[in-house]
């Protein structure tokens, strides 16, 4: 099993505001910054606690560089403003913020799963994570 010790600013950004001076990741931008700074399993738990307090999201993160990163970022961010407005950000609609293929982290055994239990706006990324590891605990 590998470790992962979170820096600091990792650590604050995901720890309860204690006098309202702790900084909360909440755009598109600040997802994808902290994406690529962790493992790709913590991926699912990120983008949960991402999603319970996503702010700005006409705001588009600019392209990282790892494509699942990019598209996993533009179908959260599409994911609460449809379930919100029944639209989404035009931003999450460029091509280069989807996949042409379908990418799962998880073991192959539940590759099934995934694929039937994936919320619509992420399958149509190419991102297979299911409903139940998008509730934020």
């Amino acid at each position: 099993m590998v470790t992962r010790w979170w820096s600091a600013s990792q650590r604050e950004a995901f720890q309860a505001p204690r006098s309202g001076t702790v900084r909360r990741v909440s755009s598109p931008q600040d997802l994808a910054d902290t994406l690529v700074e962790v493992l790709v399993p913590e991926y699912p738990r990120f983008v949960a606690h991402w999603m319970t307090h996503a702010s700005h999201l006409d705001a588009p993160a600019a392209l990282s560089g790892d494509a699942v990163v990019d598209a996993l970022v533009a179908a959260a961010a599409a994911h609460v403003v449809f379930k919100a407005t029944g639209q989404v950000p035009g931003w999450t609609e460029e091509p280069e913020r989807s996949l042409s293929t379908l990418w799962y982290s998880g073991p192959d055994a539940f590759f099934a799963n995934a694929l039937v239990h994936t919320p619509l706006v992420f399958r149509l990324h190419g991102v297979l994570i299911e409903a139940d590891s998008l509730a934020s605990v």
